[in-house]
């Protein structure tokens, strides 16, 4: 009974982590700002989308730091209550706050249906210091 409950565990986060190929999906933009209030263990920025496409559930959010893509910053999926997310919504949001001169840092969106399809993308990169 374990090992075919680990096995589910197993299958279920296996398919909750497939890939989505981004490059045949509808472009949204994105926008944001780092302010001092959202570095290091501050709160996230606010994120304005735009081209976005009717139906929209919720919005897979993650942030990478490029110099660094194995520090865990952001990845969250919140519900779409508009083209807006708002200013500190990010649970487990890791600020900007590379331990020496500027890092290049990308917010990624991927918008997701009620049937949970992908449905579009969007992405943006700026450069942030301490």
């Amino acid at each position: 009974m374990k090992t075919t409950l680990l096995a589910l565990v197993v299958a279920t986060a296996v398919a909750g982590c497939a890939t989505v190929d981004t490059t045949k999906l509808p472009r949204m933009g994105v926008d944001f700002a780092f302010e001092q209030k959202h570095k290091c263990q501050g709160a996230s920025p606010e994120i304005r989308l735009s081209n976005v496409p009717g139906g929209v559930a919720n919005y897979e959010v993650k942030m990478t730091d490029l110099d660094a893509p194995s520090f865990h910053h952001w990845s969250q999926t919140l519900a779409a209550v508009g083209p807006v997310i708002r200013e500190g919504a990010g649970v487990g949001y890791f600020g900007p706050c590379p331990p020496s001169g500027t890092h290049r840092y990308e917010i990624t969106i991927l918008a997701r249906d009620g049937q949970k399809q992908a449905v579009a993308y969007g992405e943006k990169t700026v450069v942030a210091g301490k």
